[in-house]
């Protein structure tokens, strides 16, 4: 979220800040230190940074009375979970001095956690123990040290393929997951951390389309009004055209920008030009750029692997274009697929069931066999399968990885009690660990604000609640989200069945480095760590039939290498 920030323990003895920085407030014992750029408000030992809004109106929260401060430290966090929503990152500390962290619920700032070796302070200028911070090269700056990848978290990270939980891919650094309050000083989650199940209401509730359509609109406008001019990435999809519908009905300054191949299958310019037309707004259209070297390392070190690296010319177009328009923050649709219900597992009719009875859950089954152009008998099937054999907790994906680090999925906090939840409100709450990966992969989130205004947490709540078989009823996706919208956007845009591919980037870029692809997996830093199964690899990579699938596998491991060897690579303080 383009916040560049560190809070550090004891940096009042700080004798040199890294260029750019300053010392921004100080929170018991603890110094927040950051760029001028960062949005801040300071009450007490209280300080917010970010972007913020008060549920009672949805205003935006530019600061925060002497009573507000007072009650975010009494309730330890508490308030600020139930009163504010955003992307923020709230720290305090209590009467006893003990200073804690809350990252805002959803998606929120990444924010990392690290220590001294073994708890000790460490000499560097007066650093002290423990640094929460969004950058690790500010926390290198700072004199905090760092350990190398660790194998057993790298294959955990390909083995179960977009779960993002505290553990990072680095040793000795935790990353703050969303809506987690922390003692700063230990880094233990505390009573009282957002949770989605919280939510999950039980029985679920039905509602109206036009609650859902007030309340997107609501969210996406207080964002709107956040910034002066806005780009939005418009691929002509149901989830960004619905944030154009609103941005326009919002009143504020905002363009579309989409990206065309030359291929039929990545060209959207049709959808995204039927939405600015009926909304009268202007779209930028460009090219898509040669793919990017899969073997390059990334420009930025980066706590966690980021996106595809074949899209950072992409990227860069995306963020080039933005800043040409003088756009302060960069909108996209991520996450709509999450928070609308694109559910194509059998749990919601298991729901259905449960809460509504048997015709319900018939319908929920002719629904899903409609989505999915098969039989409702087939479905009812594989509904009964879901109950006597329950799928595993995350997709789990072995490909080309040895079983040397094979294990258990990593812990989230959100698992532990996800069994308060029925099966279809588990599928919802969990796919919300997919969004994480869109919102912050690329360098353009680090430049300008990436704002994705359908994870805002009251949408998200609101989400939570209902009953899943109502996201698909009628046979259709994200159905409950097409009739909120129904009568704003473009008929193609609501009867569009796919969306644009790009495999006409990967599966090329593949073809033409393959033979260069070779030494650096075979021979590379995951090699030597055992977390390849080489004689897999070798067979793919010596001419082997490769499908889409497995050649966007190999692509996907030759990111992680390259990442693996940025770390390693990169000087230590």
């Amino acid at each position: 979220m383009s916040l560049r920030l560190a809070l550090v323990d004891g940096v009042a003895a700080l004798r040199r800040l890294p260029s750019g920085l300053l010392p921004l407030a100080s929170v018991g014992t603890a110094r927040l230190v950051g760029d001028g750029a960062t949005p801040l408000t300071v009450a007490g030992t209280v300080a917010l940074v970010g972007w913020a809004f008060l549920r009672d109106g949805f205003a935006p929260c530019t600061d925060l009375s002497e009573e507000q401060a007072a009650q975010i430290v009494a309730t330890r966090g508490a308030w600020a979970l139930s009163s504010l929503w955003g992307h923020y990152i709230l720290c305090w500390s209590d009467e006893a001095g003990t200073v804690y962290l809350l990252r805002s619920p959803v998606a929120g700032p990444p924010i990392f956690h690290t220590r001294g070796h073994e708890g000790q302070r460490i000499d560097v200028s007066g650093a002290a123990s423990y640094c929460a911070f969004t950058d690790l090269a500010l926390a290198h700056s700072l004199g905090f040290g760092r350990g190398g990848p660790d194998p057993a978290r790298v294959d955990a990270a390909l083995r179960y393929p977009f779960f993002r939980g505290p553990a990072t891919e680095i040793v000795g650094v935790n990353e703050i997951v969303p809506g987690e309050i922390v003692e700063f000083a230990t880094g233990r989650r505390q009573v009282g951390s957002w949770s989605p199940w919280d939510h999950s209401v039980q029985p679920p509730r039905r509602v109206a389309a036009y609650e859902l359509r007030q309340l997107v609109g609501a969210v996406t406008g207080a964002w709107g009004r956040r910034f002066d001019r806005i780009q939005l990435e418009l691929s002509g999809g149901l989830d960004s055209s619905i944030v154009a519908t609103c941005l326009a009905g919002s009143g504020v300054q905002w363009r579309g920008m989409t990206l065309a191949t030359s291929e039929p299958d990545g060209d959207e310019r049709p959808y995204a030009r039927a939405v600015t037309d009926r909304l009268g707004a202007e779209l930028a259209e460009r090219w898509r750029p040669a793919p990017g070297d899969p073997l390059a390392m990334p420009d930025r070190l980066r706590v966690r692997h980021g996106g595809f690296g074949l899209l950072a010319p992409s990227d860069a177009v995306f963020l080039e274009t933005a800043r040409a328009y003088g756009a302060d923050a960069i909108f996209t649709g991520a996450g709509g697929d999450n928070v609308f219900g694109y559910i194509t597992s059998t749990a919601p009719i298991l729901d259905a069931l449960r809460y509504a009875g048997p015709l319900a859950a018939w319908r929920a089954a002719g629904d899903l066999a409609r989505m999915a152009h098969d039989n409702r008998w087939k479905a009812l099937v594989f509904a009964a399968r879901r109950v006597l054999t329950p799928p595993p907790a995350w997709p789990i994906d072995a490909t080309l990885l040895s079983q040397r680090y094979a294990g258990p999925m990593p812990a989230h906090p959100w698992t532990a009690d996800a069994g308060r939840a029925a099966p279809g409100q588990r599928v919802y709450a969990t796919s919300l660990f997919l969004t994480q990966s869109f919102v912050d992969a690329y360098d353009r989130a680090l430049a300008l604000p990436m704002i994705a205004p359908l994870l805002s947490q009251p949408l998200v709540e609101f989400g939570l609640g209902i009953a899943s078989w109502q996201w698909g009823e009628g046979g259709r996706d994200r159905a409950l989200a097409r009739r909120a919208f129904g009568a704003e956007l473009p008929r193609e845009v609501l009867t569009r069945r796919s969306k644009g591919r790009i495999l006409s980037i990967f599966l090329p870029a593949f073809v033409e480095h393959r033979e260069r692809l070779r030494p650096f997996l075979l021979d590379g830093w995951m090699a030597g760590a055992g977390i390849l199964d080489l004689d897999a690899m070798r067979g793919m990579l010596d001419g082997g039939a490769a499908d889409p699938v497995t050649i966007l596998r190999i692509l996907e491991i030759a990111d992680m290498e390259g990442w693996a060897r940025s770390v390693t690579a990169a000087p230590r303080p």
